[in-house]
């Protein structure tokens, strides 16, 4: 049910290329790494931001690149 509604998303978007599979593969590379309070972002590349964008999905830019606990 999920996919389909991406896939509705998707096709109505003006980005070329774009599967709901490759969504998924190009979001999954985003992530912050959390060791013992130092939180760390990944790259965001333009491609991701298009998705998550299209998706109308915030990214964590509030969050600190690092924080000491």
């Amino acid at each position: 049910m999920i996919r389909v509604g991406m896939q509705t998303v998707v096709s109505k978007s003006k980005l070329k290329g774009l599967t709901v599979n490759n969504e998924i593969l190009a979001t999954g590379t985003y992530k912050i790494i959390d060791d013992s309070g130092l939180k760390i972002r990944t790259e965001r590349t333009e491609r991701v931001r298009e998705i998550l964008e299209l998706l109308g999905v915030e990214g964590p830019e509030r969050l600190p690149l690092s924080v000491q606990a």
